[in-house]
């Protein structure tokens, strides 16, 4: 069975939230997630930013486990070359 496509545009929504997990681990950074995601509303929209590669992999695990909807994950060359992932979440109160 083959993994969903996740778009890989940023969808035209204004953000509630934005946290920004550039040069944290996935660890760090997914507990820093965890904690916004309790302040904001049904409906409303969380942009994670990050550059641990491991977030395209996380962030859709994350939003599997919960009734969040992913809605989208960009890459492109951020500082230093590095790359970095901003992940979109739209907030789903079960």
């Amino acid at each position: 069975m083959s993994e969903p496509t996740i778009p890989d545009t940023a969808p035209d929504v204004e953000p509630e939230m934005t946290v920004d997990n550039r040069g944290r681990g996935c660890a760090s950074g997914i507990a820093r997630v965890q904690r916004a995601l309790e302040d904001l509303p049904d409906g409303a929209v969380l942009v994670i930013r990050s550059t641990d590669r491991r977030a395209k992999r996380e962030y859709p695990q994350l939003a599997a486990q919960t009734p969040h909807e992913l809605l989208a994950i960009e890459s492109e060359r951020g500082r230093l070359l590095r790359k970095e992932y901003t992940t979109y979440l739209e907030i789903r109160r079960e």
